[in-house]
């Protein structure tokens, strides 16, 4: 009975502190407005969105308040009407619901006695987000690609690559204008963050507005909203010059009017830096690269190793100049012009030094070896792109580039104890045109069309001297080897589309036709002292491999939404296929029907997670560079060839991802499983000894296996202004190889990396960054440890405002190569900025690697070696800067 009575005071008093419900219709016209947006805010916290909901078909909404609150703000969004908001006060003292009605105007409506003074972070709007810059800087931000870094929900990878919630950005526009192509980084790493009123990303993005409606977009892109007042002609100039003749100079204009949109930068600067979209001095592939990557022709003597775990400001010791223009026209509503010139020259300098161990069936040995490098690449490139809109049904477009690359790289080499001169030469021209159009049926139909031809063409001449004796039996001494090494790729596509829809259901009918052409000519010679040459087919290559590609496809896809997405494609390839080795007079062909299907399938769990698994096999043509047969010298002790197989790679991909977002908390989670199998793949076959490593790639039926597991989170806490971000995978990878005629050996390699961000932004005089990551690789041989190492890198950076007109910043940077080894590093940056008020110049002191490390050393293992490398750094420099707006 007692239990009775306490059930009832609890029920009574729950009753009584029910906290009050709102509900109401809105409408426009007296007709009901669906989905529309209501959102609830506190009158004390007026940028953070308190609780959130959507109207029915009816335009009807109901909010039932989490706690109880005098006072409120009420505001309504739709895409088609101007948004509304209302103020409710004193709603304690209503007992019951409160009716409250939205009436949405086409034209705006001007509240009077409704004033949002603060400027809310982050805004969301259908499928778009928009980002107010000023709430994440932190003041040391110089150009866009600095503040993108900062903002939740986007990254920037090493080579500029931007990324949105994961996915790689398909647009960089500019006030909704695609100024600069692929080649967005010039836009990125040189327009000043000053120009610059809002970040907008755009989700669900379709770069054709014609298949509107007909395809499930899935791409993303980012908008620049330019500051208001920002037309006609502006920019920045900027010039810095400090002890031990460092430089930076730059000059940036922006030009916009009603026909022209351009975008003009000049660099030039030899403190690492590099504001180009390409990249001549890591393994990394730029972003200009990345989308061509089909169509350019190999290389395959190498110019020199520049990578390092170290960001450029540290290790790239250059010499750079740099200008780009990008200019869009419009003729007419209709007929739109755009170009980009580009010229690109560098003098890149490094000291590569690495003592690596290696321990092979028993057999224990060292290699050491230094190499002076001078790299001197050259670049010109020009495209132009014109498209026109006939009607509101039809619009073409033309696409035209050429480019140019010049690549001058010396080295003076030690092998262990031979010195050796190095000397490459490598030439590209590449070229391409594309033709397409599309046509608009009708509202539920379109067909898309388009013609593709690309040549390129990559000579390279490599001189080494003294030279390597490549002759048996011979007693003749060795001047020096000359290896001609030429790839030529052609490509020719054509392809045709069909789109349907049938309310849910997307159709998407393929039919295309494909044709590479790849040549490779290779000759090394050996110079002797007597005047005499010698070569040999052993040494030479005259090869041709081409395939001729016919292809139909049907892509289906079905979405209903807020439970289920499907899509399938099932693509039909017939390919036709010819080597041919005039040296070894050998011929192989092969015809073979391939069907490729990708299964995608997305399960919404509630509003904020879904879960999504895809599924694809195909068969994958073998590449060029692993079809040729005879030796190439391939640097200044490495020697590559192939065992020829035309086999086709069978591959299997799994993916399973599981996704959790809440825009209006701005947090976002996303844990995926991935897993590769290939029935058959190349191998390498190693011989090392202490002169020269061989390497052989042969095809075998036993494939390899990858697994991963990715995790990525991120969270905004706008009550603190602060990101915190943390990124994690581990990496399961079985591989085969063999070494100075060993067995077939069974690899397996491990690694484990974690990243974490902490990032503030909160309205003070401290801005406060750490940026920490490690990884662990472990190399296992036949299921024993063979090789092992850990790394750790840490980054703190704190902001200091002194006062209205002066910045400070220092930043740290602490990295431990080998966590099993006392060898640490500790750099240290400062900035010291002044801002005069009317904030058209600014006057900087910048200081680099303050603790002067003269040299960083790594380490990298295999499953039969360990090398302990070095590079030399920039040293300690102090400048002097001064930039202009105008």
């Amino acid at each position: 009975m007692n239990n009775f009575y306490c059930f009832i005071i609890i029920f009574c008093t729950s009753f009584n502190l029910k906290a009050q419900t709102i509900k109401g219709t809105v409408f426009h016209e007296n007709e009901p407005v669906p989905f529309a947006s209501v959102i609830i805010r506190k009158s004390d916290n007026l940028s953070s969105i308190y609780q959130f909901t959507k109207t029915n078909n009816e335009g009807f909404y109901q909010i039932d308040l989490k706690e109880p609150l005098d006072s409120i703000w009420i505001e309504v969004n739709s895409l088609a009407f101007e948004s509304q908001i209302k103020h409710l006060s004193s709603i304690q003292k209503n007992k019951q619901a409160i009716i409250l009605n939205f009436n949405l105007e086409n034209k705006p409506t001007e509240l009077e006695e409704v004033v949002i003074e603060k400027e809310v972070p982050i805004r969301i709007k259908n499928d778009t987000i928009t980002y107010n810059p000023e709430s994440f800087r932190d003041g040391t931000e110089r150009v866009v690609e600095d503040l993108l870094k900062k903002l939740p929900g986007i990254k920037v990878e090493e080579n500029g690559e931007i990324k949105f919630k994961g996915k790689s950005i398909k647009k960089f526009l500019l006030d909704g204008d695609d100024l600069f192509s692929s080649q967005y980084t010039t836009g990125s790493k040189n327009l000043s963050v000053e120009m610059v009123e809002k970040v907008q990303a755009i989700e669900n993005f379709n770069e054709n507005p014609m298949l509107k409606g007909l395809v499930n977009a899935e791409d993303v892109a980012i908008n620049i909203q330019l500051k208001k007042g920002k037309t006609d002609l502006s920019g920045d100039a900027s010039l810095s010059y400090g002890i031990q003749d460092r430089y930076n100079a730059s000059v940036t204009g922006l030009l916009i009017n009603k026909k022209t949109k351009g975008f003009l930068t000049t660099t030039y600067n030899n403190i690492g830096n590099n504001y180009s979209p390409y990249d001549f001095s890591s393994e990394i592939i730029s972003l200009s690269q990345t989308n061509e990557k089909e169509e350019q022709a190999k290389t395959l003597i190498s110019q020199g190793g520049f990578y390092s775990q170290l960001e450029n400001k540290y290790h790239r010791i250059n010499s750079n100049f740099n200008s780009e223009l990008n200019l869009l026209y419009k003729f007419s509503s209709k007929i739109t012009a755009k170009t980009n010139l580009g010229i690109y020259d560098d003098r890149l300098i490094r000291t590569n030094k690495s003592y690596t161990e290696y321990s092979i069936n028993d057999e224990q040995f060292v290699i050491n070896e230094i190499e002076d490098i001078i790299k001197k690449p050259r670049l010109y490139n020009a495209n132009v792109q014109l498209s026109n809109k006939v009607n509101d049904r039809f619009i073409w477009e033309y696409i035209g580039k050429a480019n140019y690359q010049e690549i001058d790289f010396d080295s003076n080499s030690l092998n262990n104890e031979v010195v050796q001169k190095n000397k490459v030469k490598t030439t590209k021209f590449f070229v391409k045109q594309d033709f397409n159009f599309t046509n608009r049926i009708d509202e539920n139909s379109a067909v898309t069309g388009i013609v593709f031809y690309s040549n390129n063409r990559a000579p390279q001449e490599f001189t080494l001297t003294p030279g390597l004796n490549i002759e048996e039996n011979t007693t003749n001494e060795v001047i020096s080897n000359n290896q001609y090494s030429r790839f030529d790729k052609e490509t020719f596509k054509t392809k045709g589309e069909y789109y349907r829809s049938f309310n849910k259901v997307k159709l998407k009918l393929i039919a295309g036709y494909l044709s590479i052409n790849n040549t490779l000519n290779s000759n090394l010679k050996a110079n002797y002292t007597d005047g005499t040459v010698y070569t040999d087919r052993l040494y030479q290559n005259s090869m041709n491999y081409k395939y001729r590609l016919p292809n139909v496809a049907l892509s289906l896809s079905y979405i209903k939404k807020q439970k289920y997405a499907f899509g399938i494609l099932l693509n039909n390839q017939y390919y036709d296929i010819a080597l041919n080795d005039e040296i070894r007079n050998l011929n192989r062909e092969e015809e073979k029907f391939v069907f490729s299907p990708i299964m995608k399938f997305q399960y919404v769990l509630n509003t904020k997670s879904n879960l999504v698994a895809t599924y694809s096999y195909n068969e994958i043509v073998p590449s060029e560079e692993n079809l040729f047969e005879g030796f190439v010298l391939t640097g200044f002790r490495s020697f590559r060839n192939n065992s020829p197989n035309i086999s086709f790679l069978n591959t299997h991909t799994y993916n399973l991802n599981y996704i959790y977002n809440d825009v209006f908390k701005v947090t976002r989670f996303s844990l995926s499983f991935n897993h590769t199998n290939r029935n058959n793949n190349y191998f390498s076959r190693n011989t090392i000894n202490l002169d020269n490593t061989f390497t052989n790639l042969f095809l075998l039926k036993a494939g390899n296996r990858d697994y991963s597991l990715n995790l990525d989170f991120e969270r905004y806490m706008h009550f603190i202004r602060t990101t915190l971000q943390i990124n994690g995978s581990y990496a399961l990878s079985f591989d085969k190889n063999i070494v100075n005629n060993s067995n077939l050996r069974d690899v397996e390699t491990r690694l484990l990396f974690i990243n974490g961000v902490l990032r503030t932004s909160f309205k003070s005089k401290f801005y406060i960054e750490n940026n920490f990551s490690y990884s662990h690789n472990d190399f296992l041989l036949d299921n024993r440890s063979q090789n092992q190492f850990s790394s750790f890198n840490d980054t703190f950076k704190i902001i200091y405002k002194i006062g209205s007109d002066f910045k400070t910043n220092v930043a740290t940077n602490f990295v431990s190569p080998d966590l099993s080894k006392n060898n640490t590093y500790l750099f240290l940056d400062s900035e010291l900025r002044y801002t005069p008020q009317n904030k058209r110049f600014q006057y900087a002191l910048i200081m680099r690697n303050l603790t002067n490390n003269k040299k960083f050393e790594t380490v990298s293992i295999s499953d039969y070696s360990k090398t302990i490398a070095s590079h030399n750094l920039l040293e300690r420099y102090i400048l002097g800067s001064v930039s202009f707006r105008f």
